[in-house]
């Protein structure tokens, strides 16, 4: 399993607000800036099937409409594009582009052939050669981690934006890998800070934890579990952990 982190920055960091990439096909979270950040980065925003969304907030979803653009304004999908999300993403994917291009989304749907999957309270959705876990984490609005398998067996998490809670514990325990909040160095606001996730790293011993949507202060760590990718890097999941790619 590929995974490639298209942006690691917090609302306010320098850097692009978090988003990653798993084998050119499943984008996580479609922040401000995502795309033309695909661009840069050289990766194809059509091989995108599966898009999973943790929470409504902007700079975590606001680029959705460019999504859907890059699919389906020059061509015509031959497959579903399939977004997973919390409950209301096809209402508000509908308004998003009622407000930037007024009247498009008829056209733009028929091309895009979108299949929305609300998970509010949590659940599974498998096709296309993933499974895909989703388990309700604690924000400032609904909110959702995931698991994703792939045929091999490989797990990577991803926690999107909370607090340390439950749902973080269990992502923790059946990931090979898991990328999460670490917002600041010290948790606030709905955010994990470094403090929770170093003490995550004394509990899971040995299990990658790759630190996301970070102020630029949240740079470093004691524990070598603990990895501070930067904008564009790259790593390959194995059942066995993390390698740079």
């Amino acid at each position: 399993m590929r995974l490639h982190l298209i942006g690691t920055g917090s609302i306010l960091s320098a850097r692009m607000s978090a988003s990653a990439l798993v084998d050119g096909k499943i984008l996580i979270d479609a922040p401000n800036g995502a795309m033309k950040a695909m661009h840069r980065d050289g990766l194809d925003a059509t091989g995108v099937d599966i898009c999973l969304i943790t929470h409504f907030h902007a700079d975590h979803f606001f680029d959705i409409v460019f999504l859907f653009l890059e699919q389906g304004l020059l061509r015509t999908r031959d497959s579903e594009l399939v977004l997973i999300g919390p409950d209301g993403f096809g209402q508000r994917v509908e308004h998003l582009f009622e407000l930037a291009y007024p009247g498009s989304w008829p056209h733009v749907k028929e091309s895009t052939r979108p299949r929305f999957v609300e998970l509010g309270e949590g659940g599974d959705w498998s096709g296309n050669g993933y499974a895909i876990r989703a388990l309700p984490t604690e924000h400032t609005v609904p909110s959702l981690g995931y698991l994703i398998t792939d045929e091999a067996g490989t797990r990577l998490g991803y926690t999107g934006d909370t607090v340390y809670c439950p749902a973080v514990e269990e992502l923790a325990d059946q990931s090979a890998a898991l990328v999460l909040d670490t917002s600041f160095r010290q948790s606030k606001a709905g955010h994990m800070g470094l403090d929770d996730v170093e003490a995550l790293a004394d509990r899971h011993p040995g299990l990658p934890l790759v630190a996301t949507h970070r102020d630029d202060d949240v740079t470093s760590s004691t524990r070598p579990a603990i990895v501070f990718p930067t904008d564009g890097q790259s790593f390959q999941v194995t059942a066995n952990g993390l390698t740079n790619a």
